[in-house]
């Protein structure tokens, strides 16, 4: 079938058409030199979008799109000569310190999702799922390959995507050409400039409406994917004898169209090769981690509601973990499915997972569905969750209705929530809470946007048993202004100023402590970056600081924070911060970060992180109604080394120490009326924990690899008295939990895509 081309430049909203089906098939090699790419619809008009002053350019970046029955091609050449660009491999998903292009596909073309594919002058990669809300979650994976070819005047990069890596609903015209979004960008690492083929970043709440499409014959296909998994654990200590383990389990996917997908899972795959960070948290607040277990991460973007300050209904890190009966820190899964479908208008999603009952009724039963309905610039749906814990005679129900609306210059994001926990069937107890969350933004200019943020929740609103959130009996209110201005000098390119203002109270009316921002961005001509804040805590009454301790005054407070970022070229780069501010009751606090970053090759990089916090005012809750104001001195360092060792192995290692020292000054016991009295206790305490990991990953393809990792971590904290608290030194600290591993592993992980 022949097709019409479209030549040379493209304007911002114009439609073009790509060529279809050649005889030749396109080598991966970055080269762009088969006959298809001269035929491909090009992109050469490119905008600068960091700093948005939109200045066009043929001369940076040129790319070309093309298409087959098998997916989508892009080509990209980058016009930097070999003494200012900057090549660095990266670990997947890692930070990019080298020159990199993003791919945005809305494979779709209506707005509904988006996809990020980043590639950098080095092989290394990002991938990423994009919401109509544009939040951006790294966890996914996708099924796609990339290679870069360098020239002394340019660098180029060819990137495949097949067609079935995502799900994704297509209408084709007439013709049989259906529209794809297609934005393409290239990083600048040598003075921090983007440049784009739209006149749009992500930040623009209609980036993905107004994204330049491409026509595709897409055809019509059928998947079965079959990815089975073997995994051997040791354990190397010798506290409880062998402990060998082994898993066996394997992903079922069977796409019967592309806006189709059932999966299902035996025994799956939900053990993490990666560990989590050290992480020392005394707050009332749970720390939020992230999730890239195979299941979660494909096809989130259906059941995403997106609510204010990270409330979820669904945070897939409940799913698998400990048991209820305290026997089990990960709870092993016997299966779990999941089907999504994404019609025109209409998205329908549901997934059931089953945790091995353990004998004693421990493990737990996780339900969601999704529908959402979408028509040109406004979408609304309904999300229910549903977990079941008979350990607990518990069970639970979420339930939202959520809505959004985009333009050029709104942006309105809503969300009504409901929540129920049953507990005790004798008894039948019910508990229901219900929230609201609103976003409405308004963009003046690409340079100027005011964003304006609302969370309300009851004190009976509790969605943690599948879901997350910071706190219930809570109002929380933001305006955030941010203005962007542009320079033409020697020194610098944009100055961003950015102004937040908080309101927080509880149910009783209370006003709580909030936060007062303002904070300005300077952007060098060096590439480096300068940021200056100043921060301002507003006193109020201070209710969540744990074991449900009555609310007390915290008086107001203030600080300051630089941070200087030195540029990326080179084989050397430095992050240093520097923060003074006040806390607790009439105390001062300061803050120091060191982050070093040493590239000896273009394929390995070795980065050394610290971080120091010392302070007389830090206010810990001990029991109910007893707090102590702290003496603390926390440092935490990681050192991190990545690498290429051939093309298809990777090496990544990562040693974390933490160490906590905390003199307690002054405890106190409050009074029903919030009242504090002193008492004579002495609450001092140590906080000392290790984590170390060192992996090797051999790359087959998508989906396919070996992993062998070795694991140690190790904890000690222990209560002492006052006189005590930093005696010992952190190298003796370090040691002794070297030698003292609470864990102690090698896992051998082998994954195959069929």
């Amino acid at each position: 079938m022949k097709i019409s081309q479209v030549a040379n430049a493209v304007a911002f909203s114009t439609i073009i058409i790509t060529p279809s089906v050649m005889a030749e098939t396109i080598v991966l090699d970055g080269k762009l030199d088969e006959p298809q790419w001269q035929q491909a619809t090009a992109f050469n008009t490119f905008y600068k979008v960091v700093p948005a002053t939109l200045e066009q350019t043929k001369k940076q970046v040129n790319a070309k799109v093309y298409s087959n029955e098998k997916g989508i091609y892009v080509g990209i050449i980058n016009y930097q000569s070999a003494e200012t660009r900057k090549k660095q491999f990266n670990i997947k998903d890692n930070f990019m310190q080298g020159e990199f292009n993003r791919i945005y596909l809305d494979f779709g073309g209506d707005g509904s999702s988006g996809y990020l594919f980043a590639t950098t002058l080095g092989g290394g990669t990002q991938d990423a799922v994009l919401t109509p809300q544009l939040t951006t979650d790294y966890d996914w994976d996708g099924d796609w390959q990339s290679q870069y070819f360098e020239h002394d005047d340019y660098w180029s990069t060819e990137v495949f995507i097949p067609w079935h890596t995502v799900s994704f609903h297509h209408s084709a015209g007439e013709n049989g050409l259906s529209e794809v979004g297609v934005s393409i960008q290239l990083y600048d690492i040598a003075n921090n400039f983007i440049y784009a083929s739209q006149k749009q970043t992500i930040s623009n709440s209609d980036f993905y409406l107004a994204m330049p499409k491409v026509s595709a014959e897409i055809p019509n296909q059928q998947q079965l994917a079959f990815i089975p998994y073997i995994t051997q654990q040791n354990d190397l200590s010798d506290r409880q004898g062998d402990k060998g383990q082994t898993d066996v389990g394997f992903d079922l996917i069977y796409k019967p169209a592309h806006h189709q997908k059932l999966s299902v899972s035996v025994n799956p795959d939900f053990g993490q090769v990666d560990s989590d960070d050290v992480n020392i948290n005394y707050s009332a607040v749970e720390t939020l981690r992230t999730d890239k277990r195979p299941f979660f991460t494909q096809d989130i973007s259906v059941f995403n509601v997106q609510a204010e300050q990270n409330t979820k209904l669904i945070h897939t890190r409940r799913i698998g973990a400990g048991s209820d009966d305290g026997s089990e820190n990960i709870t092993p899964i016997d299966a779990a499915v999941r089907f999504v479908h994404q019609g025109e208008q209409l998205q329908l999603g549901a997934f059931a997972v089953e945790e091995s009952n353990l004998d004693t009724d421990a493990g737990k039963s996780f339900y969601a569905a999704r529908a959402k309905y979408r028509q040109n610039n406004w979408q609304t749906g309904l999300l229910t969750t549903h977990v079941k814990r008979p350990y607990l005679d518990r069970s639970a129900s979420t339930l939202a209705w959520d809505s959004q609306y985009q333009s050029a210059t709104w942006s309105l994001q809503g969300a009504l929530l409901l929540s129920q926990i049953d507990t005790d069937a004798e008894i039948n107890t019910t508990q229901t809470g219900n929230g609201l969350s609103l976003n409405l933004g308004y963009q003046f200019s690409p340079n100027t946007k005011i964003t304006n943020r609302y969370l309300k929740l009851n004190d009976q609103f509790d969605n943690r048993d599948m879901g997350y959130l910071v706190r219930n009996d809570w109002q929380y209110a933001q305006s955030e202004f941010e203005h962007s201005v542009n320079y033409s000098n020697d020194w610098v390119t944009r100055v961003k100023h950015v102004v937040k203002l908080s309101h927080e109270s509880n149910g009783a009316s209370q006003r709580l402590p909030a936060w007062q921002t303002y904070s300005s961005q300077f952007m060098l001509t060096t590439g480096a970056q300068f940021n200056l804040t100043f921060d301002y805590l507003t006193q109020g009454e201070q209710d969540n600081l744990g074991f449900n301790t009555t609310a007390f005054t915290q008086p107001s407070s203030q600080g300051v924070r630089l941070f200087y970022q030195s540029p990326y070229v080179g084989d050397f780069s430095w992050a240093a911060s520097f923060e003074y501010d006040k806390e607790g009751f009439d105390s001062t606090s300061t803050q120091y970060a060191v982050d070093l970053t040493w590239m000896p090759h273009a394929n390995w990089s070795i980065k050394w992180n610290n971080y120091l916090r010392t302070g007389e005012g830090w206010l810990v809750a001990n029991q109910q109604n007893v707090i102590s104001e702290y003496d603390r001195d926390y440092f935490a360092s990681n050192i991190i080394v990545n690498g290429l060792i051939t093309d298809k192995l990777e090496w990544s290692s990562s040693i974390q120490v933490a160490f906590l020292d905390a003199k307690a000054q002054q405890t106190f016991a409050v009074q029903e009326q919030g009242d504090l009295i002193k008492q004579d206790i002495d609450t001092s305490f140590e906080d000392n924990r290790l984590t170390a990991q060192f992996k090797l990953r051999y790359r087959m393809g998508p989906f396919s690899d070996v992993f062998f990792v070795y694991r140690r971590g190790s904890v000690d904290s222990a209560s002492y008295d006052r006189d005590s608290i930093g005696q010992n030194s952190y190298g003796n600290r370090t040691s002794t939990l070297w030698t003292n591993p609470i864990e102690d592993s090698v896992t051998f992980k082998v994954r195959y895509l069929f």
